[in-house]
This record gives structure tokens, C-alpha cells and sequence, in this order.
């Protein structure tokens, strides 16, 4: 039994970090992965728990099972349909629930974590890996504005504070030409005036989908952007941290009340 759980650990790590190179390569995985990666993790799962029911003859893993079923798949269609989830997350994060629907006997994290449920730990992880590379963002963004000062901003003096704010944590400045064939999506677009002039407007709430922005080409020095980076990349992270290490929620509250 212990030899199918180390499968189920290193299938799912396997198809995290596969779905993952594609989602970065082509920005898009195919249903293929999940066609395979949802039957197989059923068919292991579903076959460790009947030998530790033959030998326990205790209902209650497949329960918790159940559980991690009912809780993950409405959490991950809800982040779906609300647009915080590509369709690829949402399908990883369900395979997922179907794989390792608990912590595993060989991880010492389940000693550690509040999150008994392994697919949203998983997820939590994930959604902190990701917040950390808008600190890295905003040092690296700190560093340039003590060399440029007003250039970051010039030309969106019109823009409120807060968006500029926003895009100061989320985004770098960079060359138009780097738009084009790459993994940055833009946070701003231009308008071109009847009499030629060009008016630079700041957006917070750019899809990965999108294509460059209508006039972006027209812009010249620095445009700014995101790095779209899928998060597909960081669930794989989290299910790494959290089979390691557990879940940043109980770290933050070991933080919190020592």
C-alpha cells in the first residue's frame, strides 16, 4: 500500500509538471492530460483504500474522501466561473482531489497542517507562492523608481492613484517589441486621437487571453505589463510545499499566536 501511495505522490507531481510546461509553453493544456490523469489517479486511489478497508474495515477514508470530493470540485468550478481560475486550473485542482484527497502516511506535513483537505492546501500554497512574486515585483519596481523617479509614471498623470499603485505591484516596465511572442500582458493601452495624438490609459484587470492592446505598437521607451506567468506553475509549488513542508496557513498562524 505504501508503494501505490508513492505512485499516487509522484503521478500527481509528474502531470502538475507537465500541465504546467505547457500551460507556460503554449498557454494552453490539453484535455488529453486530464483524460489521463483523472481515471488513473481514480483506479489507485480508489484501489490503496480498499486494501486499508480489507484490513481496517474502517469507513471512514473513503468518507473523507467523498469530503475532499464534495469541498474541492464546487471550490474550483466557483473560482472558474468567477474568472480567478483558467479551465486548466480548475481540472488540475479536481484530478488532484482525486489523486490525493488527503496528506499522505509518508508525509510528516500532516502533523502540521490546519488544512486536512491536501487538494486546498494545495491551493492556499498556491495563491501565497504567487502573492510572493508581487513583493518581488514591487523591490524590483522600488529599486527603479529611486533611479527614474517621475519617468515610471509620465504620461498617465490623468490615471488615479490607486490604479497607479496597482500596477506598481503587479507589473515592470518594459520594451513594446517584448510584448510580442512572449509571456507579458500588457497594463496599459493607448488611444490615438482624430489629430494623431496618443493618450496613454492604465488597465488593472488584464486576461491572459487577450491580445496586445489596440495602439500599443504607436508607444514608444517603456510600456508596462505583467509577467503572465500560468498558475498552474504555482499549484505545482504548492503541492511541493505542502507535501514538504503542510500549508502557509498554519504557518501564519504559528506567526501570529506563538
Amino acid at each position: 500500500m505504501c508503494h501505490l501511495e508513492l505512485i499516487r505522490i509522484l503521478l500527481s507531481l509528474i502531470f502538475l509538471s507537465v500541465s504546467s510546461w505547457y500551460d507556460y509553453k503554449f498557454r494552453e493544456v490539453s484535455d488529453r492530460i486530464w483524460l489521463l490523469f483523472a481515471p488513473i489517479s481514480l483506479v489507485l486511489t480508489f484501489t490503496q483504500y480498499y486494501l486499508e478497508f480489507t484490513i481496517k474495515a474502517d469507513y471512514s477514508i473513503f468518507l473523507f474522501w467523498l469530503l475532499s470530493l464534495g469541498v474541492t470540485i464546487p471550490i474550483s468550478l466557483l473560482l472558474f466561473y468567477l474568472g480567478f481560475f483558467g479551465g486548466a486550473d480548475a481540472k488540475a485542482l479536481i484530478c488532484l482531489s482525486l489523486a490525493m484527497p488527503a496528506y499522505p502516511s509518508i508525509s510528516n506535513a500532516q502533523f502540521n497542517s490546519m488544512l486536512p483537505i491536501f487538494p486546498l492546501a494545495v491551493l492556499v500554497n498556491a495563491v501565497f507562492a504567487a502573492s510572493a512574486l508581487t513583493l518581488i515585483i514591487t523591490c524590483h519596481n522600488i529599486f527603479e523608481y529611486l533611479h527614474v523617479r517621475g519617468e515610471m509614471f509620465r504620461g498617465f498623470e490623468h490615471e488615479p492613484c490607486w490604479k497607479k499603485m496597482l500596477v506598481f505591484i503587479t507589473g515592470v516596465r518594459i520594451n513594446p517589441k517584448r510584448l510580442k511572442d512572449s509571456h507579458y500582458i500588457p497594463l496599459e493601452y493607448a488611444v490615438k486621437g482624430k489629430s494623431g495624438e496618443v493618450t496613454r490609459y492604465l488597465r488593472v484587470s488584464p486576461q491572459i487571453e487577450e491580445e496586445c492592446p489596440a495602439h500599443i505598437e504607436v508607444l514608444n521607451g517603456h510600456v508596462w505589463a505583467t509577467p503572465g506567468l500560468p498558475f498552474l506553475i504555482f499549484m505545482t509549488i504548492g503541492y511541493v510545499i505542502a507535501l514538504l513542508l503542510g500549508d502557509f496557513v498554519d504557518w501564519m498562524l504559528i506567526l501570529l499566536f506563538p
